[in-house]
């Protein structure tokens, strides 16, 4: 029978989409269901009323949202944005998606630079610039930058931080560190990142959702391991960072030794890593030495 009604629609909705094999398995896809039938009748998730009846033509609309997402597009590509770290932010198709776990290094991030005097963060891989927004957001006395090789990625960033009204973010076309100013050389506070680290020949094995809708070199940089990018962003932190600067690195569960290593090996002070509270978001902590 075709349901017409709020509630039967929630759970046809997360049926498909718990059933789909594009999508991750840690999404929660009943809140899914919720928000895209909130998006088209216009309310909030919070609000919806499961005895409420959905014109048909509403109905069509949102059960071609349930079937484009559970064919893996992206969640916030079917709504014309996310909201992250509080900020709504606009996405676009060819765009890498801002991930809620990068709200972890933002936090961290944040922290570190409260108190500072003049605060200097830079953002490498930032793409959009979710995480410099938001850290530029969350300290509005920061000098933030953010660096990418993909201008249009660039250009989207730019327009968020101009919509909401943040001005102490910069996003820079850079390969890494190479583009950013000279004078910010020593003199950076905190150095963070959520840079490419897939293997080539894992890309394949990635969610519909990630591996046919973002751009592959947002995932991966090609070298063997897929970690040349991070091992050039660790070699070459310490001379950007200011002594007791840190270097804070978004990756999976499975690279926090690899990675820990790196930091070691780059001079760096071993300091462990930060986690949220399902352990679904991991970032590596590192500090270069006091003088």
């Amino acid at each position: 029978m075709d349901p017409r009604t709020v509630g039967p629609l929630l759970a046809l909705g997360e049926r498909v989409l718990t059933d789909s094999s594009h999508l991750f398995d840690d999404h929660d896809h009943r809140r899914e269901a919720e928000d895209l039938l909130a998006s088209v009748l216009d309310t909030e998730a919070d609000d919806l009323d499961d005895q409420e009846e959905v014109s048909r033509r509403l109905r069509e609309r949102y059960l071609s949202l349930v079937a484009r997402r559970a064919g893996g597009e992206p969640f916030p590509l079917l709504v014309g944005h996310i909201v992250f770290n509080g900020l709504e932010l606009k996405v676009k198709p060819g765009t890498f998606m801002p991930r809620p776990s990068s709200e972890l290094t933002v936090g961290r991030a944040a922290k570190r630079l409260r108190g500072r005097k003049h605060p200097v963060l830079v953002d490498l891989a930032t793409g959009t610039g979710p995480i410099a927004i938001a850290v530029a957001d969350e300290v509005p006395h920061a000098e933030v930058w953010g660096a990418d090789i993909d201008d249009a990625m660039l250009a989207l960033g730019r327009r968020n931080a101009r919509t909401l009204g943040i001005t102490n973010v910069r996003l820079r076309r850079s390969d890494l560190y190479a583009g950013l100013p000279h004078r910010l050389m020593g003199s950076v506070d905190v150095v963070t990142g959520h840079i490419p680290y897939v293997p080539p020949d894992e890309v394949d094995d990635l969610p519909s959702e990630v591996r046919e809708f973002e751009p592959l070199t947002s995932l991966t940089d090609y070298s063997e391991d897929g970690l040349g990018l991070m091992r050039r962003a660790v070699a070459e932190a310490p001379e950007w960072l200011k002594p007791g600067g840190w270097l804070l690195l978004e990756i999976s569960h499975d690279l926090e030794s690899k990675i820990r290593r790196l930091c070691t090996k780059a001079g760096l002070e071993d300091h462990g890593v930060g986690r949220d509270a399902d352990d679904l978001s991991l970032v590596v902590e590192a500090r270069k030495p006091r003088a």
